[in-house]
């Protein structure tokens, strides 16, 4: 049948790129970022083309969703097929970020606005045969270091039908011209193990002199329409967009329908780990 043949084809890349996977540890440059990651020897980095082939054709994702990803990060001693974590790293050009509204912001206020959005939005996205998302709460309230300029937070988000609820955490790094993403997707049984790894990775991110923050020149560079609240509030659902491919989709039923399809994101995951043998996060109680 078709379906077993998608399998097969599936199980045979997989295993074609355990074989030939490029784990790369130490300083890894971001071009695009003008930046390194300091990632030492407990994580490793896969490259984007890698990516691409993890995202698309073991993951099943939408082929956009590689788009704009610069790499991934996996945990030392894990792969794509395990119950892990993963972060994926992406660059948005959007100029410089003021953070002048870092002391002002009320984080609760807005949790309780984008809960209600997503509630209101859940009727729809039901509608379309999706599984709808609602945030539950601050998995890690946004926090913000004005000496690295690294902005951290992360969402527990609950999906229909799901025993376990998502673990969505976001670093953002601020630079000269724009802001370098990092992007975990997790379960929230592994709240602990992303939570420590959030907090180094909001350190391992550095931008070449020239591109760092402090380089800003307010008469000559450009200036982001939105400042950390605004990469709270809209830049966690773009990221998220981006990273299971569905801006196409996105423009079109809005951001919310979108964070139903991380749900199958990490369905399709699953999927694969159970065809080697591991049992799928989703279903461990």
């Amino acid at each position: 049948s078709a379906e077993s043949e998608m399998i097969a084809r599936q199980r045979a890349a997989t295993e074609q790129l355990l074989k030939e996977l490029d784990r790369q540890t130490g300083t890894i440059p971001i071009r695009a970022a003008k930046a390194d990651l300091n990632l030492g020897d407990q994580y490793y980095f896969v490259g984007p083309e890698q990516s691409r082939t993890i995202l698309v054709d073991i993951w099943r994702n939408p082929p956009a969703s590689a788009n704009g990803v610069l790499g991934m990060v996996f945990p030392k001693g894990k792969s794509f097929i395990d119950d892990t974590w993963s972060a994926v790293i992406t660059y948005e050009g959007t100029g410089y970020v003021s953070d002048d509204d870092a002391k002002t912001i009320d984080y609760e206020e807005m949790l309780a606005n984008m809960k209600a959005s997503d509630e209101a939005q859940a009727a729809d996205i039901r509608a379309q045969g999706y599984p709808a998302g609602i945030l539950q709460r601050w998995a890690q309230a946004p926090t913000y270091d004005a000496g690295r300029h690294s902005l951290v937070w992360a969402r527990d988000i609950k999906f229909d039908d799901t025993p376990e609820d998502t673990l969505n955490y976001d670093i953002r790094l601020l630079g000269r011209e724009g802001v370098l993403s990092m992007n975990i997707l997790a379960s929230m049984s592994q709240l602990d193990d992303v939570r420590q790894a959030a907090k180094t990775f909001a350190s391992v991110g550095s931008f070449h002199t020239g591109a760092r923050y402090a380089d800003y020149n307010a008469s000559t560079d450009k200036k982001a329409e939105y400042g950390l609240a605004g990469l709270v509030a809209a830049g966690g659902a773009a990221a998220v967009a981006k990273k299971v491919g569905l801006l196409a989709i996105l423009s079109k039923f809005g951001k919310f329908l979108l964070i139903g399809l991380v749900a199958l994101f990490a369905g399709f995951r699953n999927f694969i780990g159970g065809l080697f043998g591991r049992k799928p996060a989703m279903d461990a109680s």
